[in-house]
């Protein structure tokens, strides 16, 4: 199969019904914290992807609305919108706008990819992060000012070059469900500390202990942070 039959396939396998409304819901209704933390890495992981791509074809930055086929100069055709869900119908009722925009730009990546574009060959899998994102369920994502935000904070709705700097993230399906599993011990770590347990956990990642410290803000707000002993490890906040 090309790339495009390829795309295709996952597009419409990917359960539209889960967006419909999405917008109107609450960010605890649609994803654990866990599951936003796994979000995070397959977002950020975009944004390094098209860092680096941004580095190639000396650009500076982006904007997350943009596709990476517009940065080569491609047009978008007047019925671009209308065909999108000609190929994808289950679309149809979907109102989470950058989804459709980012699939409608994904299809259109490998399309050139089939034609043999020198550049676009380079950069196969540049969208991976946000179709993988897609598929897991992860929709629950606005604009506001200028930060692309959700259940797991907020990103600049700018891509910067010096994003393809950094080190690649690992979005396997192992190391996001290990993201999850992370969260969900620390979770019932805190619960259990509430409740006067005070025995130690050790990391589920590197086996080193986990510190826990309670926080209180001038407001009354209690918090707490749970950290790896091992660095560049766990850290993380909780309620």
């Amino acid at each position: 199969m090309s790339y495009y039959e390829l795309a295709v396939e996952r597009i419409k396998n990917i359960d539209a019904n889960q967006y419909i409304g999405i917008s109107n819901k609450r960010y605890e209704e649609v994803r654990s914290e866990g599951e936003y933390k796994a979000d995070a890495s397959l977002i950020a992981e975009y944004y390094r992807r098209v860092g680096v791509y941004l580095q190639f074809i000396s650009k500076e930055v982006t904007s997350i609305y943009v596709g990476m086929d517009l940065l080569l100069g491609y047009k978008m055709a007047d019925n671009e919108w209308d065909e999108l869900l000609v190929t994808a119908p289950n679309y149809k009722e979907v109102d989470f706008y950058l989804m459709k925009l980012l699939t409608m730009h994904y299809l259109r990546w490998c399309n050139l990819l089939d034609s043999g574009n020198n550049i676009v060959l380079q950069f196969p899998d540049i969208y991976e992060p946000m179709i993988k994102l897609f598929e897991r369920g992860g929709g629950r994502i606005s604009t506001h000012h200028h930060e692309l935000v959700g259940g797991f904070g907020a990103f600049s709705r700018s891509i910067d070059a010096r994003r393809g700097d950094m080190k690649p993230f690992d979005i396997s399906d192992k190391a996001l469900e290990l993201i999850i599993k992370e969260v969900e011990f620390a979770e019932s770590y805190v619960v259990e500390y509430k409740r006067g347990n005070l025995s130690e956990k050790t990391c589920i990642r590197c086996g080193n202990r986990l510190l826990i410290q309670s926080n209180v803000t001038e407001h009354g707000y209690q918090w707490y942070k749970i950290k790896c002993e091992s660095k560049g490890c766990f850290n993380n906040n909780f309620s």
